[in-house]
Formats: C-alpha cells, structure tokens, sequence
C-alpha cells in the first residue's frame, strides 16, 4: 500500500517538475518588428526581462496574469539604447506586441505599449477557452 502511495506521490511531483509553459492557459509577450508602423514616432523594442527572468527568444510565453515586462529601445541617432520597466496584465490565449512610442523624435523620452493584441485561437482550443476579444 505504501509503495503505491509513494509512487503515486513520484508520478504527480514528476509530472509537475517536467510541465511546460504550454501545458496549461498561457500569454505571449513579442517583439512587434513584423508589423512597422507608418507612424515614425512608434519604434520596436527588445524584450529584455519578463518577471526578472531574461528573454532569450523574441518572445516570452508567460501564465495570465500580472508580469513586470523590461523593454529595450535600441540606439538611435544621438541617443543611446535605454530600459523601461512597465506592468502588464496578461489574458489567457492572448499575445501581445510591444512597441515604443516616442515623445517627440527629438527627445530621448519614450514609452512602452502594447501596438498589437491578437488571441492564441490554438490555445484557446487546446484549453476550451472562449475568444479574449483580442483587437
């Protein structure tokens, strides 16, 4: 008897130490570089930490939630690269696109949003989830 409790015990800490970020609802958070804008005052970022975890991929696939997400905006003429630090609550099945919006392109001063939120329809449908109203 105590062995098949020890081991159902193993099975289930097994199954949680090797679940992945797509084993359960999950959130994206890109780069938005394939969608330019024609607006020259919206720049794209690097994603550079969700939660101070790096992000080594364009991308950070993250549970929903609240999350610390730290942008990079890359050099430009006359300005080095700079770090903004800005919360962002995540929806199940949802990704978002971060982009910079400049103050004035004569100014170093920027801030970060979210240009593009689509819905994950595969995840949606992996976890029956309904549509998010992602614009």
């Amino acid at each position: 008897m105590n062995r098949i409790i020890a081991a159902t015990i193993l099975a289930s800490a097994a199954t949680a130490v090797f679940a992945g970020p797509y084993d359960q609802p999950y959130s994206q958070i890109m780069t938005e570089r394939h969608f330019p804008s024609a607006d020259p005052n919206v720049l794209p970022v690097l994603i550079n930490r969700i939660d101070d975890k790096t992000v080594y991929e364009k991308k950070g696939t993250v549970a929903p939630g609240m999350h610390q997400v730290t942008v990079d905006l890359h050099p430009r003429r006359g300005f080095p690269a700079t770090q903004v630090t800005f919360p962002l609550e995540t929806k199940a099945c949802t990704r978002y696109y971060i982009a910079a919006k400049l103050k004035s392109p004569t100014l170093q001063q920027w801030e970060p949003f979210v240009r593009i939120e689509e819905a994950l329809p595969d995840c949606a449908k992996k976890f029956n989830i309904a549509a998010s109203g992602a614009k």
